[in-house]
This record gives C-alpha cells, sequence and structure tokens, in this order.
C-alpha cells in the first residue's frame, strides 16, 4: 500500500488535472460563442446595411392615411400633426431599443371615447 504523502499527492494533481481540463473546456466554448455571436453580428450589420439602401415599402401618404384611419376606427376624430420614421437614420436604434420601444407602447390602453348624451343630440 503507498504511502498517505503519496496517495495525497496523486489525489492533489488528479484534482487539480480535472479542474485545468474543465476550465479549459469552458474557455474553448466561450471563444467558440464569441466567434459566432461575432459571425451573427457581421451578418446582421449586412443585411441592415442591404436593407437600408432600399425604398420603404410604404410611402408617407399611405402612411399617415393608415395611421387616420386608425385613429379614427378608435377614438373618433383625429389629427395628425406630424409623421416621422422612428428606425433608419444616421444612427439606427439598436434591436434592444425598438424591442423595448415597442413593449412601451404596446403597452398603453387605448380607451374608446364615451359618447356623451349631449353630442348626440347636437348632431340629430
Amino acid at each position: 500500500m503507498d504511502s498517505p504523502l503519496t496517495f495525497g499527492l496523486t489525489l492533489t494533481a488528479v484534482g487539480i488535472s480535472i479542474v485545468f481540463l474543465v476550465l479549459t473546456t469552458i474557455a474553448l466554448i466561450v471563444a467558440a460563442l464569441r466567434r459566432l455571436d461575432d459571425r451573427w453580428k457581421n451578418r446582421e450589420r449586412r443585411e441592415e446595411r442591404e436593407a437600408f439602401g432600399k425604398e420603404p415599402t410604404i410611402d408617407a401618404t399611405t402612411l399617415v392615411l393608415l395611421a387616420a384611419a386608425a385613429a379614427t376606427v378608435i377614438q373618433g376624430r383625429f389629427r395628425i400633426r406630424r409623421v416621422r420614421r422612428l428606425s433608419g437614420g444616421a444612427s439606427p436604434a439598436s434591436v434592444w431599443s425598438l424591442q423595448g420601444r415597442s413593449v412601451l407602447q404596446g403597452s398603453h390602453v387605448i380607451v374608446r371615447k364615451a359618447i356623451h348624451p349631449a353630442q348626440t343630440e347636437k348632431k340629430r
């Protein structure tokens, strides 16, 4: 039988070897994921550059008409004062800010206007 000192040194060497093997494996996995992430980012940037050069599929007049129709259905008579695109431009917004903006705008509850009896009598 081996002496306790030899057994302890062997156990320590095996333990350290396992730890370094696991840490090396984790480092390789992280490096591979970083490379994949860089590839995905580069592909997204390339697609954004290609899409940025294209003309919008909807013109400003159609956009105004659609917005006015939707606002009229939801709240009655409505006046649109300004139309502007939020994405694109010289400094395009990040995906995170666009997602946050859509969640925030989607969380607002639109309530129909209540029609007062006085208003219905005036129309008659």
